[in-house]
């Protein structure tokens, strides 16, 4: 099966920045000759990582030159940040690879405090200044320290983490946050310098969420109703709040968003987060599904030639158009540091 990589903004793989959406053919990328597993991608601010079976594939945006590096057994998780990437092998093992001494070092930290307890790792993230790891046993870690261990009857699905704060979010539907908070991204009305506990975000309280994710300095969520709520820092208008009191403001409260085109209820399935950026995929209710983004207009942000690339955008949620016509639901949507970017798989013939 061959795959592209579709990408609108910086380049996670070479030095030439992108303007609208530029195809990348990952097989040869990867110069393999069909992708039939899973991928995982994290393009960061400089460093960008991609993992294919037991290979992982490193690029620096600022340098024309990429690495390549084999493990004994498959990648299954992944995560990064500007200095590292953090590498779970089907084994149970976790590597980190150092980008700037170009070297893998083994991670161990579990059952440093009680043996009985230590679990596997389940779950996955890396911010700036948090490196956060879940347990089979209810433990989190901002590695190499023990956090806390949730209840028994408490299970973590997700979390996610921007430059210095992190978001749990449980099978039951709470969000917990923590880390620093000075820009409101912890979302319990306070500016706070840093939490070194999980605390349920009282902004969503009775409210189930199915969805998180975080970038930055700002935080978002999709309840079990459809509604996308943001928080954080908005200097770039990437809470997609259309009030003119929220421009390049602090907002330290979960806001409801409200998405263009009011007289077709749409309901958001999944967030996305960028450092200035914020995507949803959302269906409607006649079955069609579309992208909205926030924030950064990227093709714009990055064209280097432009003297007016780094403005801001405070016009909310607008409709991002795809990178081909009719590819529909084929396309896979994520999001970088810089980029948003979808995977299309087509079937070789």
């Amino acid at each position: 099966m061959n795959v592209t990589l579709w990408v609108k903004g910086l380049s996670p793989v070479e030095v030439d920045s992108i303007c609208a959406w530029k195809a990348i053919n990952l097989c040869e990328l990867l110069t393999v000759k069909a992708i039939t597993s899973e991928i995982h991608i994290q393009f960061g601010q400089t460093y960008s990582f991609i993992a294919h079976e037991n290979k992982l594939y490193i690029f620096c945006a600022l340098k024309s030159e990429r690495r390549t590096i084999s493990f004994d057994t498959n990648i299954v998780g992944l995560a990064a940040n500007s200095k590292h990437g953090l590498v779970l092998l089907a084994s149970g093992e976790l590597k980190k690879y150092e980008c700037l001494a170009d070297h893998v070092v083994s991670v161990n930290f579990l059952g440093i405090e009680d043996d009985k307890a230590k679990g596997f790792i389940t779950n996955l993230a890396c911010g700036e200044c948090v490196t956060v790891a879940c347990t089979s046993t209810n433990g989190v870690y901002n590695i190499p320290n023990h956090t806390i261990t949730l209840p028994k009857h408490v299970r973590i699905q997700k979390v996610a983490a921007g430059f210095e704060h992190c978001l749990l979010l449980t099978t039951n539907g709470d969000v917990y946050s923590w880390g620093g908070g000075l820009r409101g991204q912890l979302g319990n009305g306070e500016i706070a310098a840093f939490n070194d506990q999980p605390r349920l975000v009282e902004g969503l309280a009775g409210v189930k969420i199915i969805d998180i994710d975080a970038e930055g300095w700002h935080s978002a969520a999709v309840s079990s109703f459809g509604d996308l709520y943001t928080w954080g820092w908005n200097n770039q208008g990437q809470l997609g709040l259309q009030d003119p009191q929220h421009n390049e403001r602090v907002v330290s409260l979960p806001q409801i968003v409200s998405l263009p085109g009011e007289e077709e209820e749409v309901t958001v399935k999944k967030v996305h987060c960028g450092i200035g950026h914020t995507v949803v995929e959302v269906t409607s209710v006649d079955g069609i599904h579309k992208v909205f983004y926030a924030g950064w207009e990227l093709e714009r942000r990055f064209n280097y030639r432009q003297a007016n690339s780094a403005l801001a955008n405070f016009e909310g949620f607008r409709e991002l158009d795809g990178p081909t016509d009719g590819a529909g639901e084929s396309l896979q949507l994520g999001t970088g540091a810089c980029q948003v970017y979808f995977l299309q798989r087509v079937q070789n013939e």
